[in-house]
Formats: structure tokens, C-alpha cells, sequence
């Protein structure tokens, strides 16, 4: 529990420091912004269906997440995996067989 507050703590402030990095001439705050997406959708499984939505409506960010992907660990790569705009959740059985 304490784990769970704490990744999301990280989470919040990784995009407010984005928010504030992002209008400087490095572009590092847009990528801080997607790592901090991402801490707080492995912490909370009730925040991938949202941040699967922002993937979806939101072409550059999906990139910026897929290019954290590369570099982060492999916990978090599963929840990149989760949140995958292209891929059916887990939950979801999918069409019929025939």
C-alpha cells in the first residue's frame, strides 16, 4: 500500500516537473510527462484505461511512451504493454470463434 502511494507520488511529480521542463528549449519534459503516466498507471490498474484513451486520441504521446518503453524497467514495460492503444485488453476475450 505504502509502495502503491509512493510510485504515485513519483508519478504526479515526474509531470509537474515535465509540465515546467517542457517549455524549456530541451524537450525532456514531454518524455518526464510520459514516465509519469506511466509510474501511475502501474501503481493504479483503475488509471490504464485512461492513459490507454490518451494513447489512442494523442499520436505523439503513444510514441513518447513506446520510447520509454526501451529504457524502463520491465515492470513498467508490461503496463506499456497494457495501455497499448492497438491491443485488446487482457480482459477482453475478444471476438467469438467460429
Amino acid at each position: 500500500m505504502i509502495a502503491r502511494i509512493a510510485t504515485t507520488l513519483v508519478g504526479v511529480v515526474l509531470i509537474l516537473y515535465g509540465v515546467v521542463a517542457a517549455i524549456s528549449p530541451l524537450p525532456l519534459g514531454v518524455i518526464l510527462i510520459a514516465v509519469g503516466f506511466v509510474m501511475i498507471a502501474g501503481a493504479n490498474p483503475a488509471a490504464r484505461p485512461l492513459i490507454r484513451a490518451m494513447r489512442r486520441r494523442w499520436r505523439w504521446f503513444d510514441k513518447l511512451v513506446r520510447l520509454a518503453a526501451h529504457r524502463s524497467p520491465p515492470r513498467f514495460k508490461d503496463v506499456i504493454e497494457e495501455t497499448d492503444p492497438g491491443a485488446a485488453p487482457r480482459d477482453d476475450p475478444g471476438p467469438p470463434a467460429r
